[in-house]
Protein backbone atom coordinates (compact mmCIF):
# COMPACT_ATOMS: atom_id res chain seq x y z
CA UNK A 1 0.00 0.00 0.00
CA UNK A 2 1.38 3.35 -1.16
CA UNK A 3 2.32 5.44 1.65
CA UNK A 4 1.51 8.92 2.37
CA UNK A 5 3.63 11.39 1.09
CA UNK A 6 5.15 13.64 3.95
CA UNK A 7 5.00 17.40 3.41
CA UNK A 8 8.92 17.36 3.26
CA UNK A 9 8.74 15.24 0.00
CA UNK A 10 5.99 17.27 -1.13
CA UNK A 11 8.14 20.23 -0.49
CA UNK A 12 11.49 19.14 -2.29
CA UNK A 13 9.23 17.55 -5.08
CA UNK A 14 7.27 20.95 -5.83
CA UNK A 15 11.09 22.63 -4.78
CA UNK A 16 12.61 20.67 -7.82
CA UNK A 17 9.71 21.73 -10.53
CA UNK A 18 10.25 25.20 -9.43
CA UNK A 19 13.79 24.61 -10.31
CA UNK A 20 13.37 23.15 -13.59
CA UNK A 21 11.00 25.25 -14.41
CA UNK A 22 12.99 28.34 -14.00
CA UNK A 23 16.37 26.80 -15.43
CA UNK A 24 13.77 26.05 -18.87
CA UNK A 25 12.75 29.77 -18.59
CA UNK A 26 16.49 30.87 -18.66
CA UNK A 27 17.07 28.46 -21.95
CA UNK A 28 14.43 30.51 -23.17
CA UNK A 29 15.40 33.28 -22.82
CA UNK A 30 19.27 32.88 -23.43
CA UNK A 31 18.20 31.42 -26.99
CA UNK A 32 16.07 34.19 -27.88
CA UNK A 33 18.57 36.70 -27.04
CA UNK A 34 20.96 34.74 -29.03
CA UNK A 35 18.61 34.85 -32.14
CA UNK A 36 17.87 38.96 -31.61
CA UNK A 37 21.66 39.50 -31.51
CA UNK A 38 22.17 37.21 -34.60
CA UNK A 39 19.40 38.05 -36.47
CA UNK A 40 17.64 41.10 -35.51
CA UNK A 41 14.29 41.19 -33.23
CA UNK A 42 12.26 41.69 -36.52
CA UNK A 43 14.17 38.57 -38.76
CA UNK A 44 13.39 35.95 -35.61
CA UNK A 45 10.48 33.98 -35.00
CA UNK A 46 9.00 32.15 -31.92
CA UNK A 47 9.58 28.96 -34.01
CA UNK A 48 13.45 29.57 -33.87
CA UNK A 49 13.77 30.77 -30.74
CA UNK A 50 11.71 27.04 -29.71
CA UNK A 51 14.41 25.49 -32.26
CA UNK A 52 17.20 27.39 -30.29
CA UNK A 53 16.37 26.22 -26.78
CA UNK A 54 15.49 22.75 -28.03
CA UNK A 55 12.00 23.26 -26.44
CA UNK A 56 8.62 23.21 -28.22
CA UNK A 57 6.25 26.56 -28.90
CA UNK A 58 4.05 26.23 -26.62
CA UNK A 59 7.06 26.18 -23.96
CA UNK A 60 8.11 29.42 -25.32
CA UNK A 61 4.63 31.17 -24.71
CA UNK A 62 4.62 29.36 -21.32
CA UNK A 63 8.14 30.69 -20.31
CA UNK A 64 8.64 33.86 -22.84
CA UNK A 65 5.28 34.87 -23.39
CA UNK A 66 5.06 37.09 -26.87
CA UNK A 67 7.98 37.73 -29.08
CA UNK A 68 7.70 41.61 -27.79
CA UNK A 69 7.60 40.09 -24.10
CA UNK A 70 10.75 38.33 -24.85
CA UNK A 71 12.62 41.68 -26.44
CA UNK A 72 11.30 42.90 -23.46
CA UNK A 73 12.71 40.50 -20.33
CA UNK A 74 15.95 39.36 -22.16
CA UNK A 75 16.57 43.56 -22.13
CA UNK A 76 15.52 43.82 -18.72
CA UNK A 77 17.30 41.18 -16.93
CA UNK A 78 20.25 42.69 -17.23
CA UNK A 79 19.81 46.55 -16.74
CA UNK A 80 19.60 45.35 -12.92
CA UNK A 81 23.19 44.19 -13.13
CA UNK A 82 24.60 46.86 -14.63
CA UNK A 83 22.61 49.38 -12.99
CA UNK A 84 23.90 48.03 -9.32
CA UNK A 85 27.08 47.72 -10.53
CA UNK A 86 27.34 51.41 -11.80
CA UNK A 87 25.41 53.18 -9.26
CA UNK A 88 27.80 51.02 -6.64
CA UNK A 89 30.68 52.32 -8.98
CA UNK A 90 29.82 56.02 -8.82
CA UNK A 91 29.10 55.76 -4.91
CA UNK A 92 32.78 54.61 -4.17
CA UNK A 93 33.87 57.78 -6.69
CA UNK A 94 32.04 60.43 -3.91
CA UNK A 95 33.48 58.64 -0.68
CA UNK A 96 36.84 58.79 -1.94
CA UNK A 97 35.94 62.72 -2.47
CA UNK A 98 35.53 65.15 -5.29
CA UNK A 99 35.02 63.71 -8.86
CA UNK A 100 35.96 64.34 -12.15
CA UNK A 101 34.52 64.05 -15.37
CA UNK A 102 37.00 61.26 -16.14
CA UNK A 103 35.47 59.70 -12.54
CA UNK A 104 31.87 59.56 -13.92
CA UNK A 105 32.95 58.39 -17.67
CA UNK A 106 34.75 55.36 -15.59
CA UNK A 107 32.17 54.52 -13.34
CA UNK A 108 29.75 53.74 -16.19
CA UNK A 109 31.89 52.62 -18.85
CA UNK A 110 34.01 49.72 -16.56
CA UNK A 111 31.44 47.87 -15.03
CA UNK A 112 30.23 46.81 -18.92
CA UNK A 113 33.52 46.36 -20.34
CA UNK A 114 34.39 43.79 -17.17
CA UNK A 115 31.38 42.05 -17.66
CA UNK A 116 31.89 41.64 -21.23
CA UNK A 117 35.31 40.79 -20.83
CA UNK A 118 34.53 37.66 -18.48
CA UNK A 119 33.61 35.12 -21.26
CA UNK A 120 29.98 34.40 -20.90
CA UNK A 121 28.69 33.62 -24.42
CA UNK A 122 25.44 35.40 -23.54
CA UNK A 123 26.73 38.25 -22.49
CA UNK A 124 28.20 38.52 -25.71
CA UNK A 125 25.18 37.98 -27.24
CA UNK A 126 23.74 40.88 -25.49
CA UNK A 127 26.16 42.73 -26.28
CA UNK A 128 25.48 42.60 -30.04
CA UNK A 129 21.73 42.66 -29.14
CA UNK A 130 21.92 46.22 -27.36
CA UNK A 131 24.29 47.63 -30.13
CA UNK A 132 21.34 46.62 -32.53
CA UNK A 133 19.11 48.01 -30.56
CA UNK A 134 20.69 51.52 -29.31
CA UNK A 135 21.56 51.91 -33.44
CA UNK A 136 17.37 51.74 -34.02
CA UNK A 137 14.90 54.58 -32.56
CA UNK A 138 12.09 52.41 -33.24
CA UNK A 139 13.73 50.61 -30.43
CA UNK A 140 13.47 53.23 -28.04
CA UNK A 141 9.93 53.74 -26.75
CA UNK A 142 10.40 49.92 -25.90
CA UNK A 143 13.64 50.63 -23.52
CA UNK A 144 13.68 53.98 -22.50
CA UNK A 145 11.81 52.75 -19.42
CA UNK A 146 14.78 50.72 -18.50
CA UNK A 147 18.09 52.73 -19.26
CA UNK A 148 16.83 56.12 -18.88
CA UNK A 149 16.57 56.19 -14.84
CA UNK A 150 20.26 55.28 -14.54
CA UNK A 151 21.66 57.62 -17.51
CA UNK A 152 19.80 60.64 -16.20
CA UNK A 153 21.79 59.58 -12.97
CA UNK A 154 25.11 60.12 -14.95
CA UNK A 155 23.62 62.91 -16.45
CA UNK A 156 23.17 64.68 -13.59
CA UNK A 157 26.89 64.02 -11.85
CA UNK A 158 27.55 65.86 -15.36
CA UNK A 159 25.42 68.53 -14.83
CA UNK A 160 27.09 69.48 -11.49
CA UNK A 161 30.82 69.33 -13.17
CA UNK A 162 29.54 71.48 -15.81
CA UNK A 163 26.69 73.28 -14.76
CA UNK A 164 26.49 75.84 -18.09
CA UNK A 165 25.75 72.91 -20.04
CA UNK A 166 22.46 72.61 -22.01
CA UNK A 167 20.33 69.35 -21.37
CA UNK A 168 20.91 68.56 -25.05
CA UNK A 169 24.43 68.72 -24.51
CA UNK A 170 24.66 66.44 -21.84
CA UNK A 171 22.15 64.31 -23.40
CA UNK A 172 24.10 64.17 -26.40
CA UNK A 173 27.42 63.53 -24.79
CA UNK A 174 26.40 60.65 -22.93
CA UNK A 175 24.63 59.15 -25.86
CA UNK A 176 27.90 58.75 -27.50
CA UNK A 177 29.74 57.82 -25.05
CA UNK A 178 27.25 54.69 -25.13
CA UNK A 179 27.77 54.42 -28.46
CA UNK A 180 32.00 54.00 -28.28
CA UNK A 181 31.29 52.03 -25.50
CA UNK A 182 28.93 49.47 -27.03
CA UNK A 183 31.03 49.35 -30.25
CA UNK A 184 33.76 48.46 -28.54
CA UNK A 185 32.14 45.89 -26.81
CA UNK A 186 29.92 43.91 -29.75
CA UNK A 187 32.66 44.08 -32.08
CA UNK A 188 36.90 44.88 -32.53
CA UNK A 189 37.23 43.60 -36.16
CA UNK A 190 37.04 46.77 -37.21
CA UNK A 191 39.99 47.80 -35.49
CA UNK A 192 41.82 44.80 -36.66
CA UNK A 193 40.92 45.49 -40.55
CA UNK A 194 42.04 49.08 -40.44
CA UNK A 195 45.18 48.58 -38.06
CA UNK A 196 46.47 45.30 -39.90
CA UNK A 197 46.72 43.63 -36.74
CA UNK A 198 45.03 41.93 -34.02
CA UNK A 199 42.76 43.39 -31.87
CA UNK A 200 43.01 43.61 -28.41
CA UNK A 201 40.96 40.32 -27.36
CA UNK A 202 39.23 41.58 -24.47
CA UNK A 203 37.11 44.73 -24.18
CA UNK A 204 39.11 45.62 -21.10
CA UNK A 205 41.84 45.79 -22.47
CA UNK A 206 40.37 49.02 -24.61
CA UNK A 207 39.36 50.61 -21.15
CA UNK A 208 42.05 52.93 -20.66
CA UNK A 209 42.00 54.53 -24.06
CA UNK A 210 38.01 54.38 -24.62
CA UNK A 211 38.17 56.78 -20.91
CA UNK A 212 40.72 58.96 -22.15
CA UNK A 213 38.77 59.03 -25.51
CA UNK A 214 35.03 59.95 -24.13
CA UNK A 215 36.58 62.14 -21.32
CA UNK A 216 38.67 64.64 -23.44
CA UNK A 217 35.12 64.47 -25.56
CA UNK A 218 33.24 65.50 -22.71
CA UNK A 219 35.40 68.12 -21.68
CA UNK A 220 35.86 70.09 -24.93
CA UNK A 221 31.92 69.97 -25.75
CA UNK A 222 30.99 70.86 -21.70
CA UNK A 223 31.90 74.30 -20.54
CA UNK A 224 34.23 74.60 -17.78
CA UNK A 225 32.43 77.74 -16.21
Amino acid sequence: MRQPTSDKENFRNTDGRIARGEATRQRVLDAAERCFASDGFEAVTIRQIARTAEVTLGVVSFHGGSKEDLFKTVLARRVATLDDLRKAALAEVRARGEMTIRDVVDAYLTPYLDIASRGDPQWRAYAQFIARVASNDDYFPEVRELYDPTARIFIAEFQRLRPGASAEALATVLTLTVASMLSIVASRARIAGLSGSDAIDQPMGYRAMLIDFCTGGIEMVLPSD
